[in-house]
């Protein structure tokens, strides 16, 4: 996975690098990798039924932690506690 390089997410087919596949994901695939439920930077905006770009959402995603490893950390510091 790229990020930043050629768009903003973009995944590179490997074996395929000479022939250019690259294709950026998508925001249903990023909210994925990063263990956030499917549609959960759809809408928002100040209006709760409003749709918000592709781009705020990716920019949102960017801006996040992966669940898996903040539930991790927390769950160390619990235990620690």
């Amino acid at each position: 996975m790229l990020a930043g390089s050629v768009n903003n997410f973009s995944f590179w087919y490997e074996g395929k690098e000479k022939e250019g596949y690259i294709r950026q994901l998508t925001p249903l695939e990023c909210e994925r990798l990063m263990g956030l439920p499917e549609g959960w930077t759809a809408l928002g905006n100040g209006n709760k039924d409003e749709a918000i770009s592709d781009y705020a959402r990716y920019k949102a995603i960017g801006n996040a932690i992966a669940v898996p490893c903040a539930e991790y950390i927390m769950a160390g510091i619990a235990e620690v506690l």
